[in-house]
């Protein structure tokens, strides 16, 4: 972790105990962050890589993000664990952060989670990946694996410490 985010590791999730705190991602959104290149598709450990990504790349948008459509409905979130950048747009967002105030006031516009609570507040109405995509939540992806490039185990379930289809897959 870079030292500029090392501010970012000391505030807890609203969600509780149980949950993440991924606050130090919000560094991503730094004009730091240039140092990593022109383009970064960040994506959390806790998936699987079914087939081909490149496509996510197409994207021309500065920042393109994911939403489990059936776990989360229609609300503009995104999730964290995935999301195409261009490392130095969308500053506001690690800038505007301010520890506990911004986490309330994300919670308080109906926001879940941690940095993705602050992340799907901040970029309301940003382009999200398609279901032709081909990413998947593990609760969706039944009857969809033959689509599936990424599948995603956001939540308590995870590919290492679960059985099912995905057993397989995870080696």
């Amino acid at each position: 972790m870079p030292e500029s985010a090392g501010w970012l590791t000391g505030f807890l999730t609203p969600e509780g105990e149980h949950f993440p705190s991924c606050y130090r991602r919000l560094w991503m959104f730094s004009e730091d962050a240039k140092v990593l290149g022109d383009r970064v598709l960040l994506v959390d450990i806790d998936m699987i890589v079914m087939r081909d990504t490149s496509h996510l790349f197409d994207a021309k948008a500065d920042f393109v993000g994911w939403q489990p459509r059936t776990q989360w409905g229609d609300k503009p979130r995104i999730g964290g664990g995935i999301y195409l950048l261009t490392p130095g747009a969308r500053t506001d967002v690690y800038e505007d952060f301010c520890g506990p105030s911004s986490i309330r006031e994300a919670r308080a516009a109906g926001y879940r989670g941690s940095d993705q609570a602050w992340m799907s507040y901040k970029l309301q109405g940003c382009e999200v990946w398609p279901d032709e995509a081909g990413i998947y939540s593990q609760s969706d992806v039944k009857g969809h694996l033959d689509k599936a490039s990424i599948v995603q185990f956001n939540g308590k379930a995870k590919p290492w410490n679960s059985k099912g289809w995905h057993t397989e897959y995870w080696k």
